[in-house]
């Protein structure tokens, strides 16, 4: 055995013992300076707060030419490319919840002024409309799916006013590069007795719990099956959110999800604020310019 000796310490190990003691005072007495400019409960200044990156996001559902069918969930393709249009001109680079994934847990950058795109439900008319619109333009794209739509569509005719995309067809799509695929849950799109994901009127606990995470176990072995894709984003149907589902999403492994409240995302290392993230909805009947306005706003 070496004998622990100062003596026998080479001058390289000596600088590099001196360097470390430095630094290790040079935290501590900035530790102490800190805690004498700044009382208990008062703020650090911004230079020393927790980073916080502003990320809006942006809800689509249906997009159509026909006039007719337009309002709070059917959009136009003009209208979705004058949306991005706009975002290009004003800055704006599209990312996917994978990037803020990233970013949370490993500190990957994100651009200057992120911006996501999300769909929900699985439209057939994404692949008719959206699809080209985001090729075209560089853009990126979240898209919800839920199974038992894209189920119920093999070997159906499929229609853009009204059919959804079927399993073959989400699986192509999440090889292209710019489009996430998402759980929308596998049959909890409906407003019964249970409305969305909550819990029924008088239902416990335990059948509550079991419900919902068959529910969700079924949306991921479809798309796995199908598709080859393991989620890793929930979409809330009809944003209903309850307390217990938060830690159900959790439980079966999902890493971020969508709400649809109209609130501003400001995303740090923590991933707790992957959660229920805030989104703005697009409708129909409002310039770009005026929607824009609200829903890149950081107020």
């Amino acid at each position: 055995m070496l004998k622990r000796n100062f003596t026998t310490i080479t001058t390289i190990k000596r600088k590099k013992i001196f360097i470390c003691v430095s630094l290790f005072t040079a935290v501590v007495l900035m530790s102490v300076f800190l805690a004498s400019c700044f009382g208990k409960g008062d703020e650090l200044p911004a230079e020393v707060k927790v980073e916080q990156v502003f990320v809006p996001v942006i809800m689509y559902h249906s997009i159509l030419r026909d006039e007719s069918q337009w309002g709070d969930y059917v959009l136009s393709p003009e209208a979705l490319t004058a949306d991005i249009q706009y975002l290009k001109e004003n800055g704006y680079e599209f990312i996917l919840t994978a990037d803020l994934i990233e970013y949370v847990n490993s500190g990957k950058p994100l651009p200057q002024k992120p911006v996501i795109l999300t769909f929900d439900d699985g439209c057939y008319n994404f692949l008719s409309y959206v699809e080209p619109i985001l090729r075209d333009s560089g853009a990126k794209a979240v898209l919800s799916v839920v199974g038992s739509y894209a189920e119920n569509e093999n070997g159906k005719q499929q229609h853009s006013s009204y059919s959804y995309l079927n399993y073959e067809q989400i699986r192509l799509l999440s090889k292209c590069g710019y489009v996430e695929i998402a759980s929308h849950s596998y049959d909890m799109h409906k407003l019964g007795l249970r409305r969305g994901s909550l819990k029924k009127d008088g239902e416990s606990e335990e059948d509550y719990r079991s419900a919902f995470i068959s529910d969700l176990l079924m949306s991921i072995d479809g798309l796995e099956k199908n598709c080859g894709i393991t989620p890793q984003v929930y979409t809330y149907p009809y944003g209903l959110v309850s307390e217990e589902s938060k830690e159900y999403v959790k439980a079966c492994h999902f890493t971020a999800s969508y709400g649809v409240e109209e609130k501003p995302n400001f995303i740090t290392r923590n991933s707790e604020c992957l959660y229920c993230m805030n989104r703005y909805n697009r409708p129909s009947g409002i310039s770009t310019e005026d929607f824009m306005k609200r829903a890149l706003s950081k107020e």
